[in-house]
Order: structure tokens, then sequence, then C-alpha cells
């Protein structure tokens, strides 16, 4: 699926625990929710009964219990808001007509474990709340983290039997104080206001979580991802290609093994109907061979449920300097959708680091596609400032930032070419810095005052560093649309510091849509 590729030169042109009799509930217990009375069960409720509630029609009706079945049964009411065709207007309106019970059967307060309310689940708790737990030493407390952050979460309380430290004693002792709960799967279109809270635990590894892992047999982990209406490929009557740009930040293999990675990458280029995407930060090949082959034979059911053809995903990756082909060594590559009908004529490596001469994280990447009749080339960035590269503080680096001269050979060879620059370029598009890029007559298509950033839990961050501009004759193929993708960006199955539910990365793709000729 991986091609070699050649230097270019424009001199030397080359072409995400059941109870049976016991409910569990959260610290703050509410008997009204769990009663319900003259509300509707959600987890219960029949299409009729769900069609009694203010807005639901019969199609909604049948929606929300096939969305019931497949994530099997609701958790909080709010996880209503995840079924297509409710959103949040409507469900602000029949919030206060329904409660959600325990799936398949009847709300008993006989049946209710009371002292739930008070034990601690060991697969959400924080390192200060399992030190409290009775017989419980800083040592063991730590161990119980480290267990379920490298080996994912716990399955049972009795595997607390396998940290050092935990002896039979003691187990006996923690097996009343602790609950053991299945970590939640967050919907992955979650709320991207929130603020990040820094940097997550050295100790915290995408290699974490696999399926083999999660106690799942291959390919059966539950989908949390709500199905979206795929994108048909026509825009005012006329088929257009997608094209986008994603810096999935330090992507290497042990990455790509988390099966909520793969899910992301997977559904964010099949939901926007994105055919051709640019990446960077790409550390290993295998990285996204993964990819490829998730889209190909895919082993999450989030991928696996996508209604119509996934198509037939292939890439290009520059060639590691010579002597660090085993190495992790950052580069940028190509993804697209052969099926299509996009074709590959040529991607070579545009040579433009020189002495003393600041460049981009790595060589840029040329490409050459073919789509029907249109024909265009794309060179993709990944550019930083020297104060990065180098350590310096910004006032000691104001004037090391971005150097684009090097590119100005290449884009003056290409100047009649429909040509889109494209990548991770590190500053806001109107900076002096790009001054080179408008001299050739291309121009930013993602605005300035738009962030193209995200924080580590999902809120929006600060900048517009990601963007792709179009010359002036691929301007004359653009549609006008163009869009930075916030929503799906995250997955239960993704470590975030010592808990789960993070982001594939805080840089989010960017699209822009052209017309075939």
């Amino acid at each position: 699926m991986g091609q070699s590729l050649g230097n270019y030169n424009p001199v030397h042109k080359t072409p995400r625990r059941s109870l049976t009799n016991k409910r569990q509930l959260s610290a703050a217990c509410n008997f009204v929710d769990l009663l319900g009375p003259g509300r509707v069960d959600l987890n219960r409720a029949s299409e009729e009964e769900l069609m009694t509630l203010h807005g639901v029609d019969r199609s909604l009706a049948r929606d929300i219990v096939a969305y019931r079945t497949r994530i099997g049964g609701f958790r909080k009411v709010e996880d209503l808001a995840l079924v297509t065709g409710v959103g949040a207007a409507r469900m602000a309106q029949i919030q206060s007509e329904v409660f959600v019970g325990e799936p398949g059967s009847a709300p008993n307060l006989l049946s209710l474990d009371l002292l739930s309310c008070t034990r601690v689940d060991i697969n959400r708790a924080s390192l200060g709340q399992i030190q409290r737990l009775a017989g419980v030493t800083e040592e063991v407390a730590q161990g119980i983290l480290f267990h379920r952050t490298t080996q994912g979460p716990f399955w049972r309380a009795e595997e607390l039997g396998n940290i050092k430290g935990v002896d039979p004693a003691l187990l006996a002792r923690l097996l009343p104080q602790i609950t053991v709960g299945r970590p939640r799967p967050a919907p992955t279109y979650s709320d991207l206001r929130r603020e990040g809270l820094g940097r997550p635990n050295a100790a915290t590894s995408f290699h974490s979580l696999r399926e083999m892992d999660m106690g799942f047999l291959q390919g059966s982990i539950v989908p949390v991802r709500p199905l979206s209406q795929p994108f048909s490929g026509v825009h005012n009557g006329r088929p257009v290609l997608r094209v986008a740009s994603w810096n999935l930040r330090e992507f290497g293999t042990e990455k790509a093994q988390n099966p909520g990675v793969r899910e992301v990458i997977c559904r964010t280029l099949l939901e926007n109907g994105i055919q051709l995407l640019a990446v960077q930060e790409v550390l290993q090949e295998e990285a996204l061979e993964k990819v490829c082959l998730e889209l190909e034979k895919p082993s999450t059911a989030g991928v696996r449920e996508w209604p119509v053809d996934r198509g037939t995903w292939r890439y290009v990756l520059m060639d590691a300097p010579q002597g660090e082909e085993t190495q992790e060594v950052e580069r940028v590559a190509f993804l697209w959708d052969c099926s299509s009908g996009l074709e590959l004529l040529q991607a070579v490596t545009m040579e433009t680091q020189t002495e003393g001469v600041s460049g981009p994280h790595s060589q840029p990447l040329l490409g050459s596609f073919k789509m029907g009749d249109l024909e265009f080339s794309l060179i993709n960035l990944h550019l930083r400032s020297d104060s990065t590269a180098r350590n310096r503080q910004p006032a000691e680096a104001s004037l090391d930032l971005l150097k684009l001269e090097p590119l100005k050979p290449f884009l003056q060879d290409l100047f009649e070419k429909a040509l889109l620059t494209l990548g991770h370029l590190g500053l806001s598009p109107d900076a002096s810095e790009f001054a080179v890029l408008r001299e050739q007559q291309l121009e930013p298509l993602v605005p300035a005052d738009c962030s193209t950033e995200l924080t580590r839990r999902g809120g929006e961050g600060e900048g517009s560093l990601q963007n792709i501009w179009a010359s002036h004759t691929a301007r004359d193929s653009y549609t006008g649309r163009w869009g930075v993708i916030r929503l799906g960006l995250s997955n239960p199955w993704i470590p975030d510091g010592w808990s789960w539910g993070g982001i594939v990365s805080t840089h989010c793709p960017v699209w822009v849509e052209l017309y075939m000729k």
C-alpha cells in the first residue's frame, strides 16, 4: 500500500458490568429518577410509548429503539441527544418526560444496592480516592493506577489480587469497599468547550488499549459513535472532491494499535467524505498501513457498521533519511481512496533545507493527482518556528519564524498549475511570513479568525495553524466550501492522563472542496 519516493528539484525535474439482582447508583442517588412516576423509561419503552413524548414520531421512535439496542441500553438521559434527529433543542423539550432504568428490567427499590453509593469505582477513582480506602498504602494505590493504565480497565474486583502488596487478607478487606464499572463509552461527540487540564501523565500510552487488553473478542468493540449520513459527493448537482489535511501528532505504530484511534481516523474520513488526506507527523509507515487495513477489514464496530462502501485506501510516504530507516522519524504522507477514481500520478520529496536556513519539521512532499478531468498538485508541509526547534524564548526568536523562502522556486515552477499548499503551517495565515505564498497568488481558504486547534480535553484551542492555500488556477475549481472538523475526534478507548475518552490529536482536520471538471 506504500510507495517509495524519489527527490524533486525544480531545476532537475523527475518526474470504547452488568448486574443481575443489583443496581449501581452514582454518588448523587436520585430515587425520583429511578421510579420515574409518570415518565417514560428510555430502556424499556416500546415505539408506541416513545411516541407519547413531545415531538417524537414513528420514525424517530424507531431510531431511538435501534440506537438503544446497538449500545446495550442508555446509561443516562443525556445520551438520548446522540440519536440522530433528537438534538439539543428536542432533548430540552422531552428531558423532563423520561428517565433511565436498568436495561431490560423494571426499577425496584428492593433490588437496589444502597452501599454502592459509597463504594469506590476502581476504574475511575483518582489516586487520592484509592488511598482513602481502608488498608491501602500509597504504593498499592499507585500500583492500581499503573495497572489500570498500562493493562486497561479492571473487569472483576478480584483482579486487585494481582497488584503487588494486595494479599488475600487485604483483598477481602477491599471487596466491600469497591465496585468495578466498565469504562463508560462517553459520547464521541463531547462538549468541545471544556478547558484542558494539561499534559497527560507520562505513564499513559496509546498502546494501553488493544482489542486483547480490553477483554473483547477481536472486532467486538462496543460501538458508541452515532451513525451519520454518508456524504453524497455532489454539490450543486456537480461531482466534487474533498481534500483535507490533518496533523495526527506523533502518529506511530504504538498509537495506531489503539482501536479508538483507528476508529476516529477512519470514521472522520468516511463521515466527511474525504477522499484525499495530507497527513503530518507520521513516525512509522506501519501506522498508515493499520489505517488502510482498518478501512479494508475493520476490527472496530464503528467502522465495520459504516452503511456504504468504505473504499480502497492507499498511502504514499516520503522515505526516511539514510541511516534512520528503523527510527521514529517525523515525515509527511498522503492517504487516498483509489476506488473513487482518484489516481496518484507522481509523489516526490522536495529538497528545501540548506545549511544555515531554517526549514520544516520534515521535507515537504509534492503529490500530483488526477480525478476525472481534474489534475492538481499538493505540497504537504509541516512547519514550525525556530523557537520551537532551538528551545528559545519567543522574544529571542521573533526573527526566526517560518522561513518559506526555500519553497519559492517550486511555487514558481508550479505557478500555472492547480496547486494546494496545505498542512500544519505553525502560524495564522495573516502572518507576514507567508508573503512568499501571496507573491505566487496563493490564498488561504481557512480564515485567520477560525481556530484549528483543540485542548487535550477536547475544548477549543487557540490559533489557526492548519490551513490550505490555493493557487489562482485551483480556485477556479473551488466550490467555496471548507470546514474545520471538531466533532468525533475523541473516543472512550483513547487514554487521557489517568482517565479515558481522549482525543486523537490536538490539531483539527481541515478540508476544502473542489469541483471535478
